[in-house]
């Protein structure tokens, strides 16, 4: 049996043969500038003063992951040590033991914590830079309106307050991305 060809069997899905418009190719290209080179993302939707908080924020857990590795390399050595001595000789062994064994749980433990802040901040800098790249062609012009009041229901059931959008599609003015 030949290879079996799908064609367009998902319509949810674009074909290789439909280009992208400008603006989805700039937010795909934004997105993935975003993934691979952190704070860049930012730069490129010209929002210069959040790439240094992606810096920053990736920084700081990079070297909170440095001092909680040192750190728990300390606490390692400190229970190796402590494990290879004789219980009689020392004080209290048993305390210090589960002491030792805390610590290193500690550091451990932040380190970890500190791996999945990296990938956290990482991640909302990707979002941050996605989202801002889809809202630089929203129109925020003078044709949208706030209304707040009443809205009858039909039945025996009383009026009650509630939010009401209304979105005219037939005025809606499409902006093109300004370089």
């Amino acid at each position: 049996m030949k290879g079996v060809s799908l064609g367009n069997a998902c319509p949810s899905m674009p074909s290789d043969s439909i280009p992208l418009s400008i603006e989805d190719s700039r937010i795909q290209r934004t997105t993935r500038m975003a993934i691979f080179f952190p704070g860049s993302g930012q730069c490129m939707n010209r929002k210069y003063w959040k790439a240094p908080l992606v810096w920053g924020g990736m920084a700081y857990c990079v070297s909170a992951i440095r001092f909680n590795n040192v750190q728990l390399s300390a606490s390692r050595t400190e229970l190796i040590d402590l494990e290879l001595t004789e219980p009689s000789t020392v004080a209290n062994y048993d305390g210090l033991l589960q002491a030792a064994r805390n610590e290193e749980l500690f550091y451990r433990r932040q380190r970890d914590l500190s791996w999945f802040a990296l990938g956290l901040v990482h991640l909302l800098g990707v979002l941050d830079a996605h989202v801002d790249a889809n809202l630089a062609s929203f129109d925020v012009g003078d044709d949208l309106a706030w209304e707040f009041g009443i809205i009858p229901l039909d039945g025996p059931q009383p009026s009650v307050p509630g939010l009401s959008i209304h979105w005219d599609l037939n005025t809606r003015k499409i902006t093109k991305f300004a370089r």
